[in-house]
């Protein structure tokens, strides 16, 4: 995982899979960075996601709850045709918008 914060927007550019393993190195990264720089807006990208399985959608919701509290908002970039399906399936496009952008490291 890597990220860079430009201005308000803090991004998380994720590679591979991303499941149990990854959320496991991330999810304490992503949180520490996230209260760190109190951001308004998050965009997290997954072009480089092949795979995402339960454990990264429940990633996914609870960065959303932590920036709700801050009043601040989430956004899912650059999902593949599968994986959005996966997140269209799950419900999670009904809280948090997602969108195609050309923002890289």
């Amino acid at each position: 995982m890597r990220h860079q914060m430009i201005g308000n927007t803090l991004y998380f550019y994720f590679q591979g899979d991303f499941d149990n393993l990854c959320v496991q190195g991330a999810k304490q990264i992503c949180i520490d960075l996230i209260d760190r720089y109190a951001p308004a807006v998050v965009k997290m990208d997954f072009e480089e996601v092949s795979f995402i399985d339960s454990t990264g959608i429940g990633f996914v919701l609870a960065r959303y709850k932590q920036l709700n509290k801050m009043g601040s908002r989430l956004i899912l970039c650059n999902l593949s045709h599968s994986n959005q399906v996966l997140f269209h399936m799950s419900g999670v496009f009904q809280v948090i918008s997602h969108e195609r952008n050309g923002v890289k490291l």
